[in-house]
């Protein structure tokens, strides 16, 4: 028996609510991307902060050759700090680890992509590419003082795990930090050409990647 005060429950709309829509993120124009290659603090701000912004340049082919220009230079300057820690004569090698891997392997990315009809220009390519060797260089330099100061501080005779095997460790991570960041910009670049086929010639790309990268260690003996 039901009390008069009591009333139906409310209805319940079965219905999805339709997602909103997508904010359009404007890509970086031409005097940002000059501006950054003029302030160290203002290329880390390009290279890290924000890759929707990124993805809107790659979608609109937009800045192209500044930005692969700001990405080299980012992968070069800030890997040096890192090398210099590993020793004065090693200045030059993180950063020939990175994009030296990189420029190697960068026709072949070009190539497959084109094999399979992905309509994406090589200045698009380029700035994709180089995202992993500027961000792990960006990664790098942040790890640059605690492998100073790990270098100072532990043993290297007789140790179980010396500086040089989490120095390893650490360009890994820097690694990953920049394959992540290339995955994230083309994620989100949902309005690029051929972004499926792309993403499965990546897929395959990166074996190659690795591979030559494992090698360039060894001839640059970052891998001992």
């Amino acid at each position: 028996m039901t009390s008069p005060d009591s009333s139906p429950p409310p209805s319940v709309d079965p219905s999805p609510r339709p997602r909103p829509p997508r904010v359009p993120v404007e890509p970086y124009s031409s005097s940002e991307i000059a501006a950054s290659l003029r302030s160290p603090l203002r290329l880390i701000d390009l290279v890290l902060e924000t890759p929707d912004r990124l993805a809107a340049n790659l979608e609109s082919a937009r800045g192209g050759p500044a930005l692969a220009l700001a990405f080299v230079l980012a992968a070069t300057a800030f890997a040096t700090p890192y090398g210099i820690v590993l020793g004065l004569n090693s200045w030059w090698r993180v950063a020939a680890l990175y994009m030296g891997s990189t420029l190697i392997c960068l026709p072949s990315l070009y190539v497959f992509a084109r094999y399979v009809g992905v309509r994406v220009g090589p200045l698009q390519i380029a700035v994709l590419a180089s995202s992993i060797p500027a961000v792990a260089a960006m990664f790098s330099f942040g790890f640059a003082p605690v492998l100073a100061f790990l270098r100072a501080t532990m043993e290297t005779e007789n140790a179980e795990i010396s500086w040089r095997d989490i120095s390893r460790l650490l360009l890994a991570t820097a690694l990953v930090a920049g394959v992540a960041r290339l995955w994230n910009c083309l994620l989100r670049a949902r309005g690029l050409d051929s972004r499926r086929s792309l993403v499965i010639v990546l897929l395959g790309w990166h074996a190659v990647f690795l591979h030559v990268l494992f090698r360039v260690a060894d001839v640059l003996g970052l891998s001992e």
